[in-house]
Formats: structure tokens, sequence, C-alpha cells
């Protein structure tokens, strides 16, 4: 009964997050936090027109502290111009423009306008399509369900560097995380001038093994032991040639202090049979 219960609840929890929006991916309005984690879905506006893909998804196991790669890409099809400027009610794009004034115009300048400033500056948001691209890692628990385009409460998150760019390309980004435990991992980008968006491109949990540091008092059977790491491994123990050359010696040692003992004891013996010093009473005789 405890584990129907238990497997219930855990596909309640897994029902609610990817029934968010998307199976995939999800989407949230500019002000979602930690605390607004309403999708657009959930405000009656689901997606359209996206399609977002983990070309080379995160790997299922990875060391703390060690670099690895993703790739994924991101296609907004003509049905999303038309969603982000008629269907919601704050458009992400403007038709005031006398070129700009369809969403016709918007998908092809979309797919074609490369940015003309850097990522970290300020004026991206308007100089490109989607003018931030990079990875968010979350180390999952119960104050964090989930990983969202946000900061969560314990104020952990680990993020590649940023990107922008058109939309319909693949993009790479070089992931560290320096915790370990289970890790969830999204794609995340954001688009939008007149207002914006959260996209977030979902994986798999990730399980991310300690770090082998010596002198941590955890000894890492993986890659810590005792010649490497006595610290944490403890000292080794002696090797067959080494408890010889130990025994050997030990037996020289305890022989030469035998042969010195019975040298001695022949000595003294020698002594007590040799005739030698008895005087002969009539030579006592004699000189008197």
């Amino acid at each position: 009964m405890l584990i129907l219960i238990f497997i219930q609840c855990f596909f309640v929890i897994c029902l609610a997050w990817h029934n968010m929006d998307n199976s995939r991916f999800h989407c949230w309005p500019s002000n979602a936090s930690s605390t607004l984690t309403e999708t657009l879905a959930q405000h009656g506006y689901n997606c359209k027109g996206i399609d977002v893909n983990w070309i080379q998804p995160p790997p299922k196991q990875v060391t703390q502290d060690v670099p690895f790669n993703v790739t994924y890409s991101i296609d907004l099809s003509a049905e999303f111009f038309d969603w982000a400027i008629y269907i919601l009610p704050k458009p992400l794009y403007s038709l005031s423009n006398r070129t700009m004034n369809s969403s016709h115009a918007w998908h092809e300048w979309c797919y074609n306008h490369e940015p003309t400033v850097d990522a970290t500056d300020p004026r991206i948001e308007s100089d490109t399509c989607i003018w931030h691209i990079n990875v968010h890692a979350c180390a999952l628990g119960r104050s964090v369900p989930y990983c969202g385009p946000w900061i969560p409460p314990s104020g952990e998150i680990y993020h590649s560097l940023v990107m922008a760019g058109p939309a319909s390309r693949i993009y790479e980004s070089t992931v560290i995380i320096p915790v370990f435990g289970v890790i969830e991992i999204i794609a995340h980008f954001k688009i939008g001038i007149e207002d914006w968006i959260h996209i977030a491109l979902v994986s798999t949990n990730i399980q991310v093994s300690r770090k082998a540091i010596c002198g941590d008092k955890y000894c890492d059977l993986n890659y810590e032991n005792c010649s490497n790491c006595p610290i944490d491994c403890g000292k080794c123990p002696l090797k067959p040639v080494h408890i010889g050359f130990i025994t050997t010696g030990c037996a020289l040692l305890v022989g030469l202090f035998i042969g010195v003992f019975l040298y001695f004891k022949i000595q003294e013996q020698r002594l007590l049979w040799d005739p030698s010093w008895i005087i002969d009473i009539k030579e006592v005789q004699r000189k008197t």
C-alpha cells in the first residue's frame, strides 16, 4: 500500500511539471521568478510554433567540476510570430515600424539578422532575435523540485556563458557543475523586444559524482587510494617484498646477537678450562 502511495505521489509530481505546457519545453512570462512560477500555459497562453531539441544532450552521469559540452537547437516558425504578436496580451514585437509591420517581417528578421553587439551588452535585447542563450544547472531537493529560468530560494544555480543569435541554429555550451548529487539541466532562451518570454528546454536528471579531493576525509575509491591519498584512505599495508626485507633484517640482527653471545660464552669456557694460570707450589717454594 505504501509503495502504491509513493508511486502515485511521484507520478503527480512529474505530471505537474511536464503538464505546465509542452512536455519537452516550457514558457514563462518575463516576470517569472522562484515565487512566480506559473507558466504562460497556466495563464492560458500555451506557446505556439516553437521547436527546441537537444542535439547532444547532457550525459546521465558526470563528475563534479569536470566540464562537458551540450548542443541544442531552437526553431521558431511563422506560427510563433502570429502568436507572439496577435495572441499574447503583451505582444513581443511592435508593428509600428515601417519595415517591420507584419509577423512575416519579424519572422524573416529573426532568422536572418546576426547580432551586432556582444551578448553582454544591454543593447542586445533589441539587436537580435534570441538575445539570451545559455544552460542552467540546478541542484534538486525539497526546496528546488525542478529547474526554472530563475535563481532558486537556495541561491544555488550554475550556468554557462551567455550567447545570442538568430533562430534555426544549433548552439553549443560548456557546462561545469561544482556540486554533486541529482542535477537538472535546462537550455534557457529569452525572446522578444517590446516584452519578452523565457523558454526552457528540459533534460532528464543527471547524477553528478563527487570529485576526488585529497584531504577532505572521504576516500573516493574510484580515484583515491592509499598510495596517492593516504590522508583519506589510510596507509597502505606492507608489500610481501617489504615484509621479506624486514624479516631478513630482523633474522640477521638476531643471528648476529646470538653469535656475539656464543663467542663470549665460548671464551669464558676456555678461560675456566685453561690450566696455564695455575702456579706450581714448587715454583713458589723455590722463590721463597
